[in-house]
């Protein structure tokens, strides 16, 4: 088989539906051009629905529990510590790593979970949730060429709590200056392998969901200007790409409008599950030892076992087990007070979920150390429900400043050149066919 090069685009949290809108709507005529030729196709994400977690299964070609990362924040039962995942918390080898041990050249720019960045056969450019450049460059010297062009690793969301019109100009500017790298970067030399990751998109649907939803008169303009930027973009790099490369565009989940914040370690504490040795806990630390849950975002649950917790109280097997199936019991009784809607759409064991479907159910406590940092239970929320990790928060339900949010069925495909199944595909599906394509058993 001869051996190919691909050019992959990243847009993080584009929905399928959103982009059939646009194209619909004559906003994205380029995509359009490349959706009639060669298809534009709806994915899933992963449970949950992370940037962080969806890339790491992009990159590793795994689910959560077998490349270890599921979430922004996670913690250590062994000292009740929290931490921020990062590269050295996968369990496999990502997609270019693999690609350079077989002498590809590759380039890696600002995909999240990528720092510290590990050394491989090209450059790679950190991304989301790194903040110092310094620290996001393999080889290191590239930091230095990143902070002359003025190049950011992510946007300022403290602009968009101040002032949103100010915050959308300031993406703009962003994206743009992440745009200008890229192409410094491609016309170096000829590379086997080049992804770019854009977060803006992400950033945007979180401020401005909503209002684009409801056609506001003032948001409503500036965000579908942003999706000309994006289409116009990727009329440029299909100009650029398709004599040498074949081109992937993919997003990492969808996105929908939020209704309410969910806070359910409020939940477990009401419900009696969760207590406090303080009145304001500050960590995990300050959780009292004869709680029986806690949760981090989003919708992972944790018993408090014996054995594995560093201030365990649940015994491993019949209490474990009765007190999980009362926690899927009792969530599912949850309902929103306003309009009775059920907050949660099912409840799962998190050994190995796929789009909300257990294929092995969890046994509670391993022997495998690895297994202890899996949650025991992942609550998937009805849309529009966002299901937070905060450890306190003075009420049950809340909304701040976020409106959009994350759903795992709405991502979306396009590949000019990589053949792929006609079913649908799941993101963490792609890795082995980018593989095949390019000559690599």
């Amino acid at each position: 088989m001869t051996p190919k090069k691909l050019f992959v685009l990243a847009l993080d949290g584009v929905p399928f539906t959103l982009l059939q809108k646009q194209i619909q709507t004559g906003l994205m005529p380029n995509l359009r051009r490349l959706a009639d030729r060669y298809g534009l196709r709806q994915m899933d994400s992963v449970i949950p629905p992370v940037s962080s977690v969806a890339w790491a299964s992009f990159m590793t070609g795994k689910l959560p529990h077998k490349h270890g990362i599921w979430g922004f924040v996670d913690r250590d039962p062994f000292t009740m510590d929290w931490y921020v995942p990062r590269t050295d918390r996968l369990r496999v080898p990502t997609l270019w790593e693999r690609l350079s041990k077989l002498k590809k050249r590759v380039f890696v720019m600002n995909v999240p979970l990528t720092t510290p960045p590990q050394p491989v056969n090209g450059i790679v450019i950190g991304g989301f949730l790194e903040t110092d450049i310094d620290k996001a460059t393999y080889p290191p010297q590239i930091a230095t060429l990143l902070k002359a062009r003025g190049y950011r690793i992510d946007a300022d969301t403290e602009i968009a709590k101040q002032d949103l019109t100010a915050f959308v100009r300031h993406l703009n500017d962003v994206l743009d200056k992440r745009i200008e790298t890229m192409w410094y970067f491609w016309q170096r030399e000829p590379w086997d392998f080049f992804m770019l990751h854009v977060m803006e998109t992400d950033r945007l649907h979180h401020f401005l969901w909503e209002y684009a939803a409801n056609n506001d008169p003032h948001f409503d303009p500036l965000f579908n200007a942003f999706y000309t930027k994006i289409d116009h973009f990727i009329g440029r790099v299909w100009e650029a790409v398709s004599d040498t490369h074949s081109l992937l565009l993919l997003s990492d989940h969808g996105f929908t409008t939020l209704k309410k914040e969910v806070y359910l370690n409020r939940w477990l504490y009401d419900n009696g599950y969760l207590s406090f040795s303080g009145h304001l806990p500050q960590s995990l630390k300050d959780m009292h030892p004869a709680s029986k849950a806690y949760s981090l975002y989003p919708g992972r649950i944790y018993v408090n076992l014996i054995g594995r917790e560093k201030i365990g109280s649940v015994k491993a097997g019949v209490e474990y087990e009765r007190l999980t199936e009362r926690l899927t019991q009792d969530l599912g009784n949850l309902h929103d007070p306003e309009t009775g809607t059920p907050i949660i759409k099912s409840v799962h064991r998190s050994t190995n979920v796929v789009m909300g479907k257990t294929v092995i159910s969890g046994k509670g406590i391993s022997p495998n150390r690895a297994d202890a940092y899996l949650p025991d239970l992942i609550a998937v929320p009805n849309e529009g429900y966002d299901l937070k990790g905060n450890l306190w928060h003075p009420r049950l339900f809340d909304k701040t400043h976020f409106n959009g949010m994350h759903t795992s069925d709405d991502a979306f495909l396009l590949s000019a050149g990589v053949p792929l199944p006609d079913e649908r595909l799941a993101i963490h599906t792609l890795m082995s066919h980018i593989l095949n394509f390019m000559a690599v058993k």
